[in-house]
This record gives C-alpha cells, sequence and structure tokens, in this order.
C-alpha cells in the first residue's frame, strides 16, 4: 500500500468510523485527477460515504486545487436530499473546523441560505434536480433574477457534480 492509499485509509476511518474502506472507494480515491465516472454500485454500500471521503480527501486534507471546490449532489426526490444532507453533516463533523464545508440545501419548500455568498470556501450543495439544474441552466427556479448569473457561475464552475 502507498502513502497515498494509506492517508486516504486513515481519512476514510476518521470520516467514516470504518475501519477500513470498501475496495471501489480506496479505487475512486486513488484517482489522482477528477473526472467523469460511473459507480454502478448497489444500495447500501456506501455511494454517499465514498464519493465524499475521496473529494474531501483531495481537497481538504491533501489541498488539492485540481479537485473542486464545491460538491454538487444533484438527487430526483426530497427524501433522497433529506438522507443525503444527514450523511453530509454527520460526515463534516469529523473534519477539523477550518477545513469544513459548509452544506447546502437547495430545494423546494427549505429556506435557502445565502451558499453563494462566500465562492471561495469549500461547499456541498444538495438539492433536487429541478432546483440545481435549473440553476445551472441560468434559470434558477426559486431565485431573484438577479442571482441567475451568479448561481450558474458557481454551479458551472469549479464544482463537481453527483447525478444519483
Amino acid at each position: 500500500m502507498n502513502s497515498r492509499n494509506a492517508g486516504f485509509d486513515n481519512w476514510f476511518s476518521n470520516l467514516t468510523g470504518h475501519s477500513e474502506p470498501r475496495d471501489w472507494q480506496s479505487n475512486l480515491a486513488r484517482q489522482a485527477l477528477c473526472r467523469n465516472r460511473l459507480i454502478r454500485i448497489p444500495t447500501g454500500l456506501g455511494k454517499t460515504e465514498g464519493v465524499l471521503a475521496a473529494w474531501s480527501y483531495h481537497r481538504l486534507c491533501r489541498g488539492d486545487v485540481n479537485w473542486p471546490r464545491r460538491l454538487v449532489w444533484c438527487l430526483p426526490m426530497r427524501v433522497l436530499v433529506e438522507q443525503t444532507e444527514e450523511v453530509a453533516r454527520k460526515l463534516c463533523e469529523s473534519i477539523q473546523q477550518e477545513n469544513r464545508p459548509d452544506v447546502h440545501i437547495l430545494m423546494g419548500g427549505e429556506e435557502t441560505k445565502e451558499w453563494f455568498l462566500y465562492p471561495e470556501r469549500p461547499a456541498i450543495l444538495i438539492g433536487t434536480q429541478d432546483m440545481l439544474l435549473s440553476r445551472a441552466l441560468n434559470r434558477g427556479y426559486g431565485s431573484g433574477r438577479a442571482r441567475w448569473p451568479i448561481e450558474f457561475g458557481l454551479l458551472n464552475n469549479d464544482s463537481l457534480w453527483v447525478m444519483d
């Protein structure tokens, strides 16, 4: 095992409380470059933990600027947004305060915090397809017209999208 894998294994264990990552989670984190990929894993095998751990390891622990500043989780249903938010907040509690990303929800019926005010901070944005994709297309559903270009820019630059 090389030092990068050992570093990720320790990060993963501290973040999740699991003794070690699954093989696919280690393989995902082993990728030095952040790029498009399909992860075909059955429900219940740690997709949320695996993706969040790999992103946070590279971006927050290693400080690798080649990994995007924002992790955007696009989900089809409110209940999945709520579940993912719960996991993300729990995992982020394990990250030192100075490196801890902000977690924001973009979903109808929820009061949207001003997630776009601090583009320099790492953030996890979790939302429903309608709210996220409309913003990514410069027509933010539920947003004021003046914010459309800001949200468009932040979601289309320096962002890693997870479509689940």
